[in-house]
């Protein structure tokens, strides 16, 4: 800016249907800033009391989720080289042909177990949080 003029804050109003711009004064500071509150009130507040290892649940959530995104990560790598193996000549190449083996054994047997393993995990975070509900009653 070659200009050297000082930018001031302001604050805008409506009033009477027009919006009044005001600059608020060089000495104020940001604490003396007024905000506004509303506050409604609640019929009925129920407190739960949560033991540290189910906030940490709750916190982190499940890892289920991660146990299912490997999961079908892996079962999908695992069956485009199946596909290939199944579609390509690989007489002369023993040695990529070991490799999509491998590749292909590998992501089905471990995809596999994040299936299973995700299949037996998935519930917890929900068991954690109806396990908390059910205290209050």
């Amino acid at each position: 800016m070659e200009n050297n003029e000082i930018l001031q804050s302001t604050e805008s109003d409506v009033k009477g249907g027009k919006i009044v711009e005001t600059t608020r004064p060089d000495k104020e500071s940001i604490t003396d800033e007024k905000v506004k509150v509303k506050r409604h009130k609640f019929d009925s507040l129920t407190i739960f009391e949560v033991s540290e290892s189910e906030l940490d649940t709750i916190e982190k959530g499940s890892p289920s989720s991660i146990y299912l995104n490997f999961a079908i990560f892996l079962l999908s790598i695992a069956a485009s080289f199946f596909a290939s193996l199944l579609t390509s000549d690989y007489s002369n190449k023993q040695n990529t042909f070991t490799v999509f083996l491998l590749i292909t054994i590998v992501g089905f047997v471990i995809g596999g177990f994040l299936i299973i393993l995700w299949l037996r995990t998935k519930n917890d975070f929900d068991q954690t949080i109806r396990k908390i509900k059910d205290r209050v009653s």
